[in-house]
């Protein structure tokens, strides 16, 4: 039985034992914080089907929605640290503490070990709007007095606080709609019910068949998917938002453990068949080991506080 086959709940507890020279001896769960058949949920089981074969036993996948897909993390909070309990991490971790006080510290309760891939996000209208680049819509945000209004998937979203940013930055004046999902914001922004959307890659199919324009991307460079759509950095605003997703384990894990996980993830990540879905489902080949992520978890949760601060959100 494949990965994808078993459930979280097939995992021997009493396997999990902490020899961490015989690691893995048990199937190892890793949860991914949003629904089953999103794109985060088919990018894992890619990924979770490569990460066994490196380990030698399965990497079964469990589904926990909800709370901004911080619910992965509050799980590592009573996981055993042998390392058979894991979580994808969203870059949601690194932000909702200071909005909502979560019960985690992103600081002290968590191993981290390696960064798997990120999001690309665009800003794009309607192919039927008048505005053919980002200037023209700023132009038009400017004259019109708030008449802009964007959706994204959520408030305070990395697609909302790019925007807000991106509106404090060039004086453009635009209302924030936020939606349960990018497929609501993109059926609104169709439907000319909003102006604009910042949206992942769930747009493409919609840009390739000529129904939505893409005005600019807010990655550090252009996107593979629409090379001819130019970064905010590119427009002359410094505004990059690539979301990475990594996976990490509770504090306290065994460096061994943490070493066997960082080796097979690599593998993982760079075996053509996972390096193939990445971009076919549209987003970024991102890696960091465990160094690396330790360091850009510390950088993201500082840096997430004063961008929160900047759009005036209430800081805990």
């Amino acid at each position: 039985m494949t990965a994808i086959g078993l459930l979280a709940t097939d995992l021997p507890a009493a396997a999990q034992g902490g020899n961490a020279a015989s690691y893995p001896n048990a199937p190892v769960k890793l949860i991914v914080p949003y629904t089953a058949g999103g794109v985060t949920d088919i990018m894992g089981r890619l990924f979770a089907e490569q990460a066994g074969k490196r380990l030698g036993q399965p990497v079964i996948i469990e589904n926990k929605t909800g709370a901004n897909g911080t619910l992965g993390g509050v799980q590592m909070l009573s996981a055993d640290p042998a390392g058979y309990s894991l979580t994808m991490l969203p870059i949601g971790t690194f932000r909702m503490p200071h909005i909502t006080g979560a019960q985690f510290n992103p600081l002290k309760d968590f191993t981290y070990i390696s960064v798997i891939s990120g999001f690309n996000y665009y800003i794009a209208v309607n192919s039927n709007s008048p505005w053919m680049n980002m200037s023209d819509l700023i132009a038009y945000a400017k004259k019109s007095n708030g008449a802009v209004s964007y959706g994204t998937p959520g408030a305070n979203s990395s697609q909302h606080i790019g925007m807000a940013q991106l509106g404090v930055q060039a004086k453009a004046d635009w209302t924030h709609v936020p939606f349960k999902g990018d497929a609501d914001a993109i059926s609104a922004l169709l439907g000319n019910h909003i102006q604009a959307v910042v949206s992942s890659s769930s747009i493409l199919p919609y840009v390739n068949s000529g129904k939505i324009r893409v005005l600019a991307s807010l990655g550090d460079v252009r996107s593979p998917d629409l090379p001819n759509a130019p970064t905010l950095k590119e427009q002359g605003f410094p505004i990059v938002h690539t979301s990475p997703m990594g996976i990490a384990g509770p504090k306290g894990m065994d460096p061994t453990v943490v070493k066997k996980l960082e080796t097979a993830f690599r593998e993982a990540y760079k075996d053509p068949e996972y390096q193939a879905g990445l971009k076919k489902l549209g987003m970024s080949a991102i890696y960091m080991n465990a160094a690396d992520y330790t360091k850009y978890a510390t950088e993201t949760f500082n840096g997430e506080r004063e961008a929160l601060k900047s759009m005036g959100v209430e800081v805990k």
